[in-house]
């Protein structure tokens, strides 16, 4: 990479450490302030939830715009987003409100993740493009090891109403960082040849299956972490994220290679395995130890699969911003469809039964994957 690149590479990479921290910093709180204020378990499910109608609204159009204007005005978009959303949220405990906030949250995620991974995904050759992914992904990973252990050992003080503030300040840095410094198109797009918003070409439709299995896994782990560890009477829950944190970083900087190799799809197996697994260990966790064994396992599997995926999709399509956008379509749908499905478990079979759900859910993309095509060996491109 020549050097206004490497000078955009690590802009998205310092701005995606501040952006997720902001994201990061309302993972706790959250939840536990709307138990706090008498919000039911449904309800709560209902609010999580929300992100999979942002994503199925708002991913087509940010990877859209992300091809047709540029990445730095949809990124920027998406830090505004999330700090109205996020620091607005200790002003109502009104259910509608909180979704509608939560909305919010969720679109600001939803164009920074999609414009972001669109701009790194286009700095580097196809071969080498899933070490990139996974190196740049240590970003959001950095944060969510550091944040919550952060947050939670800081809210006696600082209080939610303070977390939520928090979140407002940092996703406001990121914004500023990628306004400075990313360049207004700093890579050469594709524009569409027609603005197709809703079209996904066939080839990436078994991908996108597959993502949806990861999505509920991950939301399993991501939204629900802190009632288990309530309901369980395990503390302090800061440490599970550090284990997550470290094993995801960890499997993102030894697998780049892995992911890089003939044919990205064999990386997809053991990732499906551990998460199966650390779902599995979540509904039996009854001690910390357990926690944090089973959100390692977790964290290895979404490091395999994650770049993987989104390599996969960029791969087969050749507009960016489109191949981001299915991914995080289908993840983040997975994740919002998979948080309501799983809300009706926990009501009606407790939080055991929820993980159990989630293991098969995840299983699924065993299936799904097997209906992925394979493309010719990558070669290498100059740039």
């Amino acid at each position: 990479m020549d050097l206004a690149t490497r000078r955009a590479f690590w802009a998205a990479f310092a701005a995606t450490i501040c952006f997720f921290a902001a994201f990061y910093a309302l993972i706790v709180p959250l939840p536990l302030y709307m138990q706090a204020e008498g919000i039911s378990d449904w309800h709560i499910g209902i609010v999580m939830g929300a992100f999979g109608i942002a994503s199925l609204v708002g991913r087509p159009f940010a990877g859209a715009l992300s091809d047709r204007y540029g990445v730095r005005p949809v990124i920027v978009y998406g830090t505004i987003a999330l700090a109205v959303g996020g620091s607005m949220v200790g002003l109502t405990t009104n259910v509608a409100l909180l979704f509608v906030l939560r909305l919010l949250q969720a679109s600001g995620y939803v164009a920074f993740t999609t414009a972001a991974t669109a701009l790194v995904s286009g700095l580097v050759a196809a071969s080498h493009r899933g070490t990139a992914l996974a190196r740049y992904g240590t970003a959001a990973n950095i944060a969510i090891t550091i944040v919550p252990l952060v947050v939670s050992s800081a809210l006696p003080i600082i209080g939610t109403r303070g977390a939520f503030v928090a979140t407002g300040i940092a996703a406001c840095i990121a914004g500023l960082v990628i306004w400075q410094i990313v360049p207004a198109q700093a890579i050469p797009n594709e524009p569409p040849a027609r603005f197709s918003l809703l079209s996904f070409p066939p080839v990436i439709w078994p991908a996108m299956a597959t993502t949806f299995c990861f999505g509920v896994g991950f939301g399993a782990y991501f939204q629900y972490l802190p009632l288990l560890a309530e309901r369980r009477d395990i503390s302090p829950i800061g440490p599970v994220y550090v284990a997550y944190g470290v094993a995801i970083i960890a499997t993102r900087l030894l697998s780049g290679r892995f992911i890089d190799g003939a044919d990205r799809r064999t990386v997809l197996l053991p990732a499906t395995v551990l998460t199966v697994v650390g779902m599995f260990l979540f509904a039996l966790a009854d001690s910390l130890p357990l926690l944090m064994l089973a959100a390692a396992c977790t964290a290895s599997g979404g490091g395999l699969s994650h770049p993987a995926l989104i390599a996969i999709h960029v791969d087969r399509v050749p507009e960016r911003g489109k191949a981001t956008a299915a991914f995080y379509l289908a993840f983040d749908v997975g994740i919002g469809i998979g948080s309501w499905l799983l809300a009706a478990v926990l009501h009606y079979a407790g939080i055991s039964m929820l993980y159990v759900a989630a293991a098969v859910a995840s299983a699924l993309a065993l299936i799904a994957l097997r209906r992925i095509r394979p493309i010719p060996p990558l070669v290498s491109e100059n740039h």
